[in-house]
């Protein structure tokens, strides 16, 4: 009797034996965690910019090789003088008509009859009083020479000329007048003060009319 004692003890114990590691099998189930399934990021677009076209770099110019130049031999340039300039030869003045001339004007132009010739400290001037402009050319020594004279002005003549100038404006006296302030005129030297013309016998054809 003892033994099947024994024995029912030994089947019990081993039947609780399981019955506690299934039930304490069943609670660590219940206590672990279900692992939640991880959601992935949305992925941000990120704008492409255009590539940037790098710049070609510049080619300089190529220089030419300088010549060496030995020791002792260099040379210094001078400056070249300026090359002369060659005066344009001014357009001549026609000539007046023959129906002009019958007509009793002078043989030089409608506006010689303004001009008178002066000498001033050697040498030879135009004068015209006229307020009117007069455009007049001389052949001097073979050569034509222009001069452009300005209309007499009163205003102009009040003025004191310039030292050593070459043309001004001044007032003659009137001789009829000797209380007048003077006749307003306009004098143009014939060439530059050191190479004046002189005489007027050196002017061998003379022509002048109003240029305006």
């Amino acid at each position: 009797m003892s033994a099947s004692i024994v024995r029912v003890s030994a089947t019990v114990a081993a039947l609780m034996l399981s019955t506690l590691l299934h039930a304490a099998g069943m609670a660590q189930d219940e206590v672990e965690p279900v692992p939640v399934p991880r959601t992935k990021p949305e992925a941000v677009p990120v704008p492409v910019e255009p590539p940037t076209p790098r710049p070609k770099p510049v080619n300089a110019p190529a220089q030419a090789p300088q010549p060496r130049v030995k020791p002792g031999t260099e040379t210094v340039s001078r400056p070249q003088p300026p090359a002369p300039v060659a005066l344009a030869e001014p357009t001549p003045i026609p000539m007046p008509t023959q129906a002009q001339l019958e007509a009793g004007m002078l043989p030089c132009g409608e506006a010689c009859g303004e001009i008178l010739f002066k000498t001033i400290d050697g040498c030879l001037w135009v004068q015209s009083q006229s307020p009117r402009p007069i455009l007049m050319q001389a052949r001097i020594d073979g050569r034509l020479r222009e001069l452009q004279l300005e209309g007499a002005s009163y205003e102009k003549s009040t003025a004191a000329p310039a030292k050593d100038a070459s043309a001004y404006h001044t007032r003659q006296k009137d001789p009829f007048q000797s209380s007048s302030a003077g006749i307003p005129v306009y004098r143009v030297r014939m060439g530059e003060k050191e190479a004046c013309i002189t005489e007027r016998g050196q002017i061998s054809q003379l022509i002048a009319v109003f240029s305006k």
